[in-house]
């Protein structure tokens, strides 16, 4: 098993390459625990990183992806995304269905009792962090909000399109 090193100790050695304006370092902190949420579900869940990750996909969108689509996402083969579905599928966390338009084409579901756990496992944490936004003003909450937003769109961009450098 590898060490991992505690978290400040990784920060303090980012911030000595890197200055950014202390909300972006609280930015990088929260992406590191959405890390760490997310590797706590799967081994919850069983499932290795690559299947969670598809199964992410598949929660996010039900019904518009098929094994040929996921596993473009996912940066794989078809033949390995068919194993990963399979593997879901067998698993009980994915159904495939035929697509209503053309019946040739497969979609993915995920199952009612894997959303269900999924949500059952992130209730507590859903349940800390409305307390934590309770404690904001309205107006700090709208500011919040749009800055957590806007960061989400600029992080998608960049991984959608792998931005030239100097750009926002």
């Amino acid at each position: 098993m590898t060490e991992r090193w505690p978290a400040d100790e990784v920060e303090g050695r980012e911030r000595e390459r890197v200055t950014v304006p202390e909300l972006s370092w609280s930015l990088r902190e929260l992406t590191r625990a959405i890390a760490e949420v997310d590797q706590a579900l799967a081994e919850r869940l069983r499932l290795r990183a690559l299947d969670y990750d598809a199964l992410g996909h598949v929660m996010d969108e039900p019904g518009a992806l098929g094994p040929v689509e996921l596993s473009s996402r996912l940066g794989i083969s078809t033949g390995s995304g068919t194993e990963l579905v399979d593997r879901l599928e067998r698993a009980g966390h994915v159904q495939r269905h035929r697509h209503p338009q053309d019946r040739r084409r497969l979609t993915l579901q995920p199952t009612d009792s894997t959303v269900g756990e999924v949500l059952d496992q992130l209730a507590p944490l859903f349940a800390g962090l409305d307390l934590l936004a309770a404690e904001l003003s309205e107006q700090e909450q709208v500011l919040v909000t749009r800055y957590l937003r806007e960061a989400a769109q600029r992080m998608r961009r960049f991984a959608r399109h792998r931005l030239e450098p100097n750009q926002p």
